[in-house]
């Protein structure tokens, strides 16, 4: 994609506009087939076909695969739509097909660490307006790919469309760190399971979760659905940054494409997919072009080449080798606890900087906790665990959690880096976590812990963990043109509030 307003992207936004001037109750439209993925709080309409996107299980990448699939017949045929009525010819929908953001691209004389280009939201996604014509300069159309990046109160979230605060600026949005896939297309496994509810086999594809459709699982994430996947999406924010609203933004289906064809690349190295038949068979809904329901299984969505259509590259963008591997996340924390934080309903994280928060021993529990930041780590290994992870909105970025780093160390690429919280279905205005408070995410630190004291890097002394945006935030203000008085207060934005309740060690 060479111009701003090349032939795929120009059809792409005349049929997401199109989409957007139908119904709501036309499965063909564009809040009906976002609805598919994951319904607002204040949308009240149902249909069986709602709400379906699996999160945090092994059913990710064939309905995403099989989502993607009708959605781009629906927008090529939008697109011979439009074509027929303004008698274009040749006719641009024979030859169109979903394009992929290749946010992690490298390639002969690029730099993937510094080159931020592949990171700034593409040009088409950032304009107002564009042309009427695909070789046009006039710039005289509303471009529906455009969502803006202004403040939006709480309140006004689901009704005003948008991204994260500064997101359509020219400039890096995503760390290469954040999007780089390394470490999922490594992995043998397509799904691993889950042994015992504590600890995390990686695998590439999620986890093993039967018959299940999770909406969102937490803790089940595969390799590829935590990096890239879920940090695109935190790094967006807005409803990008929101299961429920993510395909109302033009921009997640380039996303997504980009996932599917990572999984096309795994699958080239010699890699195969699970053949259990509680996989291939389960059923999902969707919606072809012509509004008619279909029902296919992810066996019709093993490869490619059976849905005709294929990818100019599996090999860009698919990585490079980290430094250092972060620990593994886990699904839960151990039973005994070393040391904590003082338990907090809300302690809010800065958007701007580092959030340092300090370990204290927990009651007898200490010379066990003094102990393994000597280096005796017990065999069952230590595990640490942020509590509570909420937010209102979502912030805009992901977090890099880092044990025991100096203020001036805290680079996620160096010895001190634990992973990465992401706030995508984290937040409240999600309606995704109405039963309780919050998520956990926890890592196994038990061999980050042996290298940071065989390197001399873990003196003896209270534990600290750091959280740190991976990109600073903006800070809102009030909303421009707010009227006087109370109306004035509703418009200012608080902003993001990122925030968890407490930090644990703990072992078995």
């Amino acid at each position: 994609m060479e111009s701003t307003w090349d032939p795929v992207l120009y059809w792409y936004a005349r049929a997401v506009g199109r989409m957007q001037q139908r119904p709501a109750t036309d499965p063909t439209s564009w809040v009906f087939q976002a609805c598919i993925h994951g319904v607002p709080p204040t949308v009240s309409e149902t249909n069986e076909a709602f709400n379906q996107c699996p999160h945090g299980g092994w059913f990710f990448l064939p309905w995403h695969r099989g989502y993607l699939w009708y959605f781009e017949r629906i927008v090529r045929a939008a697109i011979k739509e439009i074509a027929a009525e303004e008698n274009i010819t040749p006719d641009p929908s024979t030859t169109w097909a979903l394009p992929y953001w290749d946010y992690a691209l490298g390639g002969p004389g690029r730099d993937p660490a510094t080159d931020f280009t592949p990171r700034a939201l593409p040009e088409a996604f950032r304009s107002p307006k564009m042309p009427s014509s695909p070789d046009g300069d006039d710039l005289t159309l509303d471009n529906p790919l455009f969502l803006p990046d202004a403040p939006v109160p709480d309140s006004e979230f689901w009704d005003t469309p948008h991204r994260g605060l500064g997101k359509n600026a020219a400039f890096e949005v995503l760390r290469y760190t954040d999007v780089n896939p390394f470490t999922a297309m490594s992995q043998p496994v397509f799904a691993a399971t889950r042994s015992h509810q504590t600890t995390h086999q990686p695998s590439f594809g999620s986890e093993i979760s039967y018959t299940t459709l999770d909406h969102f699982r937490r803790g089940g994430f595969g390799e590829l659905e935590h990096v890239p996947h879920n940090q695109v999406h935190s790094g967006l924010g807005g409803w990008m940054g929101m299961v429920s609203g993510s395909p109302r933004d033009p921009i997640f289906w380039l996303h997504h494409s980009n996932i599917d064809r990572l999984w096309s690349s795994w699958l080239s190295r010699d890699n195969v997919n699970p053949n259990h038949t509680s996989w291939l068979d389960k059923q999902f809904i969707f919606f072809d072009e012509n509004g008619q329901i279909q029902q296919p299984t992810p066996k019709e969505f093993l490869g490619i080449d059976p849905l005709d259509y294929a990818y100019d590259s599996l090999t860009d963008g698919t990585g490079t080798p980290r430094a250092i591997v972060p620990p593994a996340p886990v699904i839960r924390a151990g039973e005994r606890v070393l040391a904590a934080a003082a338990a907090n309903p809300r302690q809010l994280l800065s958007v701007q900087g580092p959030t340092e928060v300090s370990l204290e021993p927990a009651g007898d529990a200490g010379r066990a906790m003094a102990a393994a930041v000597a280096g005796d780590v017990p065999e069952s290994g230590l595990i640490l665990t942020v509590h509570g992870v909420r937010t209102n909105v979502p912030p805009g970025t992901p977090f890099h959690v880092f044990l025991n780093g100096p203020g001036d160390e805290l680079d996620p690429d160096g010895p001190y880096f634990v992973g990465w919280i992401s706030f995508f279905g984290a937040a409240d205005l999600d309606g995704l976590q109405h039963d309780h408070g919050g998520h956990d995410v926890s890592f196994d630190v038990t061999e980050q812990v042996h290298r940071l004291r065989e390197q001399g890097l873990l003196p003896d002394g209270p534990v600290t963990v750091s959280i740190v945006p991976s990109i600073p935030q903006p800070v809102p203000g009030a909303v421009a043109g707010a009227a006087a008085g109370a109306a004035a207060a509703e418009a200012v934005v608080a902003g993001p509030q990122p925030s968890f309740e407490r930090i644990s060690l703990t072992t078995l």
